[in-house]
């Protein structure tokens, strides 16, 4: 199996992932909405998995921008620079990405290690749950930053 086809399947997931925590948290949103106006009742684990859909998500997904290079970014720099300035910005950019990543692999880490001692009121889970995705993104960098060079190599 190639780098390319574990990368391949490497994002497929977390775009189905994503798309899982996305619809979760349309339905969680939804029915504490239902809970509160129609019930007069609203569930406290609502909000906290609503939050833990939307963090996860968000950060999670800013993987799949890196690996497809689709993040904003300003493009009129790319009209006055010539093709091999814009090259060197690429790689530039690509090298303080993959260092990120690094970081919030190692930081990301850390982060989730004291968060195991905190309790997210409502669900009664340890934080760390929803600050393991930060050292899970980092991965994810690296390994887009990893799949970019190789598609730039052919």
């Amino acid at each position: 199996m190639t780098m390319s086809k574990i990368a391949d399947g490497f994002f497929k997931a977390v775009m189905f992932v994503c798309q899982i925590f996305m619809a979760a948290q349309v339905l969680v949103v939804a029915y504490v909405f239902f809970g509160r106006y129609v019930f007069g009742n609203t569930p406290g684990w609502g909000e906290p998995v609503a939050l833990m859909c939307l963090v996860w998500m968000c950060i999670l997904s800013s993987a799949l921008a890196v690996r497809d290079d689709s993040h904003l970014r300003m493009s009129i720099i790319d009209d006055f620079l010539s093709k091999k300035s814009l090259l060197f910005l690429d790689y530039l950019t690509m090298a303080v990405t993959a260092v990120f990543g690094i970081f919030m692999i190692y930081a990301g880490t850390q982060l989730t290690m004291l968060a195991s001692k905190n309790i997210m009121p409502g669900l009664y889970i340890a934080t760390s749950w929803m600050t393991l995705v930060v050292p899970i993104t980092g991965f994810a960098y690296f390994l887009a930053i990893i799949d970019r060079l190789r598609g730039m190599k052919k």
